[in-house]
């Protein structure tokens, strides 16, 4: 019975409504349901958000309008709108039908994991997995196993009798006892695995009790090119790996080493490398390779052993479909303007932008992006005017936002420049709050803006400059250990060491197994170069870094 309890679950199919890849004027709710579904499966919230809304008001009485309720939580909660989800959540999950019920017990889950571990068990607990669909299944279980390392061993066991839980209660617990040195107690839940659910070892694995015990003895290994072909960017990479371990192992008695290993640009010393890291059980992760196709070569046999590798520096998104344990550091990149337009809409409450902009690509694109955004949440640029890069006189510019009255200025440009905007703004009686994108993130903007840049915000990305306060100490830390300036590939290795770290601390006794799995389920990471993820987790909306000038000073508002 329990077996079947727990496959039955695990391999429900995912039901597709439909092969339609868009919907029109004449397009039923339903059909508009079912492109919200694969929208939100997609990752595109935002979308899935408006059609799952315009479902319901087509037919508010449909017999699936609760399930469309709920995925409009979902689409929310992926937005970060997470108070909402659970008012729109918070009316299903009593209800007498069992997959609307399932559906809105996980997002509940989902919502506490975020404050209360043993909440969001409970709560998994009582949804009936076997009413959910492939993908969902598998988020319930990915939930579950990250929520169970957050429980104390002593009452762990105690989650055995709630339900579907108990298989991965009893994983949790043979993978620690494991971990510990304490082996015969380990190989008693091993067995009460394989007696209670054949083949779940297969599918999950199994510890390995030859490493166990050996905390004290382990180490991290990076694996570069120190020398030979592209031994001038891994030289960059590793400096800055190494000064998040010395800063580590300033506040750590029993921090790890970290171990150099050098590929010399050579493939086939690569992989010779990485087959005796890989037969180490002192080594429990890898930092690195450079390259995605080195990472790409070394990821079998990272993928076979069992040995978490990340690379700091690889693009390319076929490490991604390799899968845990073979991770990339990701930075995020553009959709700057986006995500200041959604924070001036949505937590500041304007909905009358003027815009200021230089005749450049990337401005130009930004104050586009910026206007979508705005309109699309509701609001409107009222005015943009743009100019020639190198002007001082913004009078033209600021006179013609001002006839249309805008409750605020968006100014995509650099801090030389706004500190040139902002005091004629004020002179020409459009005293308005301001917002900005990276640009603005220098100390120019402190030295020569003054009051007239006070209370702007702006979102903040890796440079030299930055008064973004990860980024500033970083590079002072850098400059001070090594005498010359941080790259940004420099601070990704410091960004992707002090992931690996972070792995490391949340244990007693780190082990492949463990900090593979804490890795896999590990958030955004706001680091020396920005805001990062591993791998392609990526989110429909970046949400970066947002600073604002308060009394002279930069503070963080997130």
């Amino acid at each position: 019975m329990k077996f079947r309890y727990l496959y039955a679950a695990l391999f429900v199919l995912l039901v597709f409504a439909g092969c339609q890849t868009g919907v029109g004027e004449d397009s039923t709710a339903s059909e508009k349901a079912a492109l919200a579904e694969r929208k939100l499966h997609d990752g595109d919230s935002e979308r899935a958000l408006e059609l799952f809304n315009s479902a319901l008001e087509d037919e508010a009485s449909n017999p699936d309008a609760p399930l469309w309720s709920i995925g409009v939580a979902e689409s929310l909660f992926d937005l970060g709108r997470k108070e909402e989800a659970l008012t729109v959540v918070s009316r299903y999950t009593a209800s007498s039908n069992p997959v609307v019920k399932a559906r809105a017990l996980l997002l509940n889950a989902r919502i506490e994991a975020a404050s209360s571990p043993s909440s969001a068990l409970n709560t998994l607990a009582s949804a009936n997995i076997e009413n959910l669909d492939a993908n969902r299944v598998q988020a319930a279980v990915e939930l579950c196993r990250e929520q169970l390392c957050n429980v104390r061993t002593d009452v762990l066991a105690g989650y055995r009798e709630k339900g579907w839980l108990e298989l991965y209660v009893l994983l949790e617990l043979e993978e620690r006892f494991a971990a510990t040195g304490e082996i015969s107690r380990a190989a008693l839940y091993g067995e009460e695995i394989d007696r209670l659910y054949p083949g779940a070892h297969n599918t999950w694995g199994r510890p390995d009790y030859s490493q166990s015990g050996s905390a004290s003895y382990t180490w991290i290994a990076m694996l570069m090119p120190l020398s030979g072909e592209g031994s001038i960017y891994a030289k960059q990479v590793s400096q800055g790996a190494h000064l998040a371990f010395d800063r580590f192992s300033e506040m750590h008695s029993d921090a790890p080493e970290l171990v150099d290993f050098n590929t010399r640009g050579d493939s086939t010393r690569l992989i010779e490398l990485m087959q005796s890291l890989a037969d180490n059980p002192s080594c429990v992760a890898i930092l690195g390779p450079l390259t995605s196709s080195s990472t790409l070569s070394a990821a079998s046999i990272a993928d076979r052993e069992g040995i978490p590798l990340l690379s700091p520096t690889a693009t390319s998104s076929d490490v991604d479909n390799i899968g845990n344990p073979v991770f990339r550091l990701v930075v995020s990149g553009g959709n700057q303007a986006a995500a200041v337009a959604e924070y001036a809409v949505r937590h500041q409450g304007f909905t009358r932008f003027g815009v200021i902009y230089p005749y450049t690509a990337q401005a130009s694109g930004e104050a586009e992006q910026f206007k979508a955004v705005v309109e699309r949440m509701g609001g409107s640029v009222v005015a943009s005017q743009g100019y020639q890069p190198g002007d001082t006189d913004f009078r033209s510019q600021i006179t013609s936002l001002k006839a249309f009255s805008p409750q605020a200025v968006f100014l995509p440009v650099s801090a030389w420049d706004a500190v040139q905007i902002a005091p004629q703004l004020k002179f020409y009686h459009l005293e308005v709050p301001l917002f900005g994108t990276s640009g603005w993130d220098n100390d120019l903007l402190l030295r020569h803006g003054g009051e007239y840049v006070e209370g702007a915000i702006f979102t903040v990305a890796f440079g030299l400059n930055s008064l973004y306060p990860e980024t500033a100490r970083f590079v002072y830390n850098y400059n001070r250990i090594y005498g010359e300036e941080p790259t940004a590939i420099a601070a990704q290795g410091y960004d992707a060491a002090s992931m690996l770290l972070n792995a490391w601390e949340q244990v007693s006794n780190p082990t492949r197994s463990i900090i593979s799995r804490k890795l896999s389920t590990m958030g955004p990471w706001h680091g020396a170069s920005g805001r990062c993820i591993l791998g392609s987790d990526t989110e429909t909306r970046i949400s970066w870094p947002m600073m604002t000038v308060i009394d002279g000073e930069i503070l963080g508002i997130e």
